[in-house]
């Protein structure tokens, strides 16, 4: 079967957070379609089971945002130019899900700052540089429903599941500088997207399962690929013409 626009055969895709549950997906998406995948990864990362054969791995530390214009230039250096640059990595503290309204932590709340959304700002503006010098390229950030509208509550009744308060200021900034990026670089060739997914089912408790479910329009959380095959879209050439978008891929949570 022919891949027609999605095909990305020859081009040279990184992905921050490669060996990831959402990360993964998308280096396999993106090498059924064509593309050299460089899974972006901390090091000490676990490969995980099932990624493709020809799938590079590089050391990059997603919540470091310094010198990213030159850790880029580097890593380009040994695998070739970005056609791509996808952000999927989820840095973050070991209190992150411990996190609530009532006793926010302020070094806390930096950190994480500083490593989910300053960094992934930073790294986004150089990778988008980097491809503008080229005229062409796209950028795909993974964001989330929450960067978008406000968490339904209910359906963590009960759990020791929670949504930390600074994941709606991480996620909303880092949708919002995207759009930046968009209109900065457009002119340059260059298309900046973020993907918001839904919830993805990983092992949650059933209770969570079920109530989430209940709440989306198609009755069910997301599978990884759910998510992957969305950033591929972004990627590829069959959104030739969008740029600056917030494609949710959320099973219609925020539709109603």
């Amino acid at each position: 079967m022919s891949r027609g626009a999605f095909d990305l055969s020859g081009r040279i895709a990184y992905v921050v957070g490669g060996f990831g549950l959402i990360g993964a997906a998308i280096c396999r998406t993106l090498d059924a379609c064509g593309a050299v995948v460089i899974a972006l990864e901390r090091e000490g990362a676990r490969r995980p089971d099932g990624m493709p054969v020809g799938l590079r791995e590089d050391i990059f530390d997603a919540g470091d945002g310094a010198r990213a214009r030159e850790r880029i230039d580097a890593l380009e250096v040994v695998h070739g130019p970005a056609a791509c640059w996808i952000n999927a990595a989820y840095p973050r503290t070991a209190d992150w899900g411990a996190s609530r309204q009532e006793n926010i932590e302020e070094t806390s709340w930096r950190t994480n700052v500083d490593l989910q959304l300053n960094a992934a700002c930073l790294v986004s503006a150089a990778a988008c540089s980097v491809m503008a010098e080229r005229r062409a390229g796209s950028l795909v950030n993974v964001a989330s429903i929450y960067g978008v509208v406000a968490p339904d509550f209910s359906v963590y009744a009960g759990l020791d599941l929670g949504m930390p308060p600074a994941y709606a200021a991480i996620k909303g900034g880092l949708i919002a500088y995207t759009r930046y990026l968009a209109a900065y670089h457009g002119p340059h060739g260059v298309r900046a997207n973020s993907l918001c997914p839904g919830g993805v089912r990983a092992g949650q408790p059933e209770c969570f399962v079920a109530a989430y479910s209940a709440r989306t329009a198609l009755g069910r959380m997301a599978t990884p690929e759910d998510i992957a095959w969305p950033a591929t879209f972004l990627a590829s050439d069959a959104s030739a013409y969008v740029t600056g978008s917030v494609l949710m891929a959320d099973g219609g949570w925020t539709a109603s």
